[in-house]
């Protein structure tokens, strides 16, 4: 049987190369080669979801200590691999670029030679040709037979052609095209996913805003500035809440359960610099988001993603107690946001030689584990009137110091604040990537449900015709439509010459078995 796939046309993928720009068109031309483009995307892809990405790091960490210090060796691997931001990482993005262009290498490859081949199709076909189609017949018919078959064609919606005594019909050609529109889209969403690596397109951030305080975002390159007012969390309550006690068994078992947490917002905008270097802003909106309700301002987006299960602190308090005469002295009161580095008490100085947010002891060295004052501790230096210093490491349920220190550093209070944590997105991308979307699906479309059909009668000889037969998709469905017309017609019933060729394989096997 002949090879219909391009009708035989000649692609110049399959010409000998003359120059490097034919290798490298052959090279991007090539089926496998996108094959193998594909499947490196997918496996990619499939290790890009077995750790989170940077975007979703529940903590204010820096990426390459969080996944060390969470996965530990595995963890390091895939930071330095690019996992961790895996769709802008320059590997993947370059495995789209050469998936798209071999794309459109491929479109262009097959769709001239296509077109001109099924542009300029002849009625009238040689036996060679003919008897090479997958369905053929041959056997007895007049002109008034083939006339006949040719109006019940038309009635099919068959495109009918004649050229003396040869016919053609055709359906459905525009469903050759569907790959190409495949092609297409797949390359308008390419295009689209590539574009998300330029911040003019596509920006994502994640922004810890505790209650009170005001960030710049850097998804605006900090033109524009959020105010958390007010952090509200509810729990489901079965025990208060008639509504909630429908869950009353589900929530025994797996403890507290967020109903909704918010975030009340203040907008604001840069409109320029005062002496000392802070911006000034000017209030522009005021609003709240909450899960799946993002608040809007341009074209951006703020989501609430994430809170701190455990509130930071703001700053804390203390008193320094002379163990001699009981004097105290204080209190001081450390900005864990902007602290100072000396605090004078009526003749005593307090000095803050170091700060841990979060403190924790690591090869023996107090240590944080990362910026956010969840578990604050801090190492004091008091300077004696009698010019002695004194050191101090306290913290929470840590009071560290010399038993012969004169004096004792005590709390005294401490203030505490929620934290949001807030996805801020804008992407211009979604409009290209549904168009390409949507291109794809109409290519699906059009190869699976409208297959390229053709019809070919052309006489033999005086008394006999040939009948033959070509579709890209389900020759079963082309030979139950044709049959019964060939039929009702009196013109000879082709046979599938793929099935022939099986059943004569089998018997020849079947022959070399038994001999």
């Amino acid at each position: 049987m002949l090879d219909m796939k391009y009708d035989g046309a000649d692609l110049r993928s399959k010409r000998r190369p003359r120059s490097w720009i034919d290798r490298v068109w052959s090279f991007f031309a090539s089926v496998k080669v996108g094959l193998w483009l594909i499947g490196l995307i997918i496996v990619g892809s499939a290790v890009g979801t077995i750790f989170p990405q940077e975007m979703y790091i529940p903590q204010q960490l820096p990426a390459s200590q969080y996944y060390t210090d969470e996965y530990g060796t595995p963890g390091t691997i895939y930071y330095t691999l690019g996992f961790h931001n895996l769709y802008t990482s320059w590997w993947y993005i370059t495995l789209i670029v050469m998936l798209t262009l071999s794309l459109i290498v491929v479109s262009i490859d097959r769709f001239f030679p296509l077109y001109k081949a099924l542009k300029y199709q002849p009625v009238r076909r040689t036996d060679r040709f003919m008897r090479g189609q997958r369905l053929i017949g041959e056997g007895k018919g007049s002109d008034e037979q083939i006339d006949a078959f040719g109006e019940a064609l038309k009635a099919k919606r068959y495109h009918v052609k004649r050229d003396g005594d040869a016919l053609l019909a055709e359906k459905y050609r525009f469903g050759r095209w569907g790959p190409y529109v495949n092609h297409i889209g797949l390359v308008i969403f390419f295009i689209g996913a590539m574009l998300r690596v330029f911040p003019a397109f596509h920006t994502d951030t994640l922004e810890w805003v505790r209650e009170g305080d005001t960030v710049p975002l850097e998804a605006t390159d900090d033109e524009y500035y959020l105010r958390n007012d007010q952090f509200i969390l509810e729990m489901y309550d079965p025990e208060n809440n008639a509504e909630d006690a429908k869950f009353a068994e589900a929530i025994e078992k797996a403890g507290a359960v967020p109903k909704n947490y918010e975030t009340e917002l203040t907008l604001f905008k840069k409109t320029g610099t005062n002496e000392d270097g802070s911006p000034q802003l000017e209030e522009v909106d005021t609003g709240s988001t909450k899960v799946n309700h993002p608040f809007k301002f341009e074209n951006y987006e703020v989501y609430q993603e994430q809170y701190s299960s455990r509130p930071e602190f703001l700053s804390m308090s203390f008193n320094v107690a002379d163990k001699e005469t009981g004097d105290v002295y204080g209190p001081f009161t450390v900005d864990l946001t902007n602290p100072e580095t000396t605090y004078d008490l009526d003749g005593i100085t307090v000095k803050l030689n170091d700060l841990y947010p979060d403190f924790e002891v690591k090869d023996g060295q107090p240590n944080t584990k990362s910026p956010r004052a969840l578990n604050p501790a801090f190492f004091m230096a008091i300077d004696n009137p009698d010019g002695t210093t004194e050191s101090n490491l306290i913290g929470i349920r840590l009071n560290v110091a010399d038993e012969d220190n004169r004096y004792v550093i005590q709390f005294a209070g401490t203030e505490m604040a929620s934290t949001s944590g807030l996805r801020v997105k804008s992407d211009s991308t979604y409009p290209i990537l549904i168009v390409g979307g949507i291109i794809f699906m109409v290519g699906i479309v059009m190869g699976m449900y409208w297959p390229h059909r053709r019809i070919w009668i052309r006489r033999h000889d005086e008394t006999d015709v040939l009948v033959a037969g070509f579709t890209n998709k389900n020759p079963s469905s082309l030979n139950r439509e044709i049959t019964p017309l060939l039929e009702k017609h009196g013109l000879p019933i082709w046979e599938d010459q793929a099935r022939f060729d099986k059943k004569t394989d089998d018997n020849s096997t079947n022959e070399r078995g038994e001999s």
